[in-house]
């Protein structure tokens, strides 16, 4: 059984914690597009060396949203150059003012690809899959018991790359990390993780594992959709169905 994604999947280390740091403010809106970043400033603001500021910019620079200019300095990019997909981006922007827009638009990513990935992984109907899947829907059932948050969101992350790597698709699997960190968004503080609806859900889920185990891709790609969708209703309510 494929490992669990960490829930948190930002940077790790020295350099990943400025490159946190800078990046939620960035994100937030606390540093405006089109101000400067001061290595200075940063060096001493966190008691770190210049090699190190300059490695977290660099980092920024190639996630979209920093740009250094001639004689300017690092300026702040618009949210447009972003690397919006990338997981580290996805979470720091979570937590920010425009937080339920990006769950909006990465669900709408959801509501495109797995299905399809269901799909897949029920045409493919990999040794061993639906049991892993069935495996770990129990443990989102026993997290809902006992109301175990962090169980729960293990689990359910666990079931959800283990659809999308099932589907054997090379393209749909480098989508893994960027699926995975918008569930981790869904799962923020924001957010109540145990609905009413839950107990629906996790009927919604066993539905996509038993087509899976069925080896049948419309009933897959349909239990899929319903699942998807029935999130966004869950988590953004029932202005947000489309």
């Amino acid at each position: 059984m494929t490992p669990p994604a960490d829930p948190g999947p930002r940077s790790r280390g020295l350099h990943g914690r400025i490159v946190d740091a800078i990046g939620q403010r960035i994100a937030h809106g606390d540093l405006p597009v089109g101000g400067v970043v001061s290595p200075e400033q940063v060096e001493a603001e966190y008691q770190v060396s210049r090699s190190v500021v300059r490695e977290a910019l660099r980092t920024l620079e190639v996630l979209g949203m920093v740009r250094p200019r001639h004689k300017v300095g690092t300026t702040i990019q618009p949210q447009a150059s972003w690397a919006l997909l990338d997981p580290q981006v996805i979470g720091w922007r979570a937590d920010g003012p425009d937080g339920d827009r990006q769950l909006s638009e990465l669900l709408a990513l959801r509501e495109a690809v797995e299905p399809v990935a269901a799909s897949m992984a029920a045409r493919e109907a990999a040794d061993g899959l639906a049991g892993s899947l069935d495996q770990q829907l129990q443990q989102m059932r026993e997290a809902y018991d006992v109301r175990n948050r962090a169980a729960f969101v293990i689990a359910d992350t666990s079931f959800h790359r283990t659809m999308l790597e099932g589907s054997a698709n090379a393209v749909l699997s480098q989508l893994v990390q960027t699926l995975l960190a918008t569930l981790h968004a869904r799962y923020s503080d924001r957010h109540q993780l145990f609905t009413t609806d839950t107990p629906a859900s996790l009927q919604r889920h066993e539905r996509v594992v038993e087509a899976i185990a069925a080896r049948d891709p419309k009933a897959a790609e349909s239990a899929a959709t319903a699942l998807v969708k029935a999130s966004r209703v869950e988590v953004l309510g029932p202005d947000a169905a489309h």
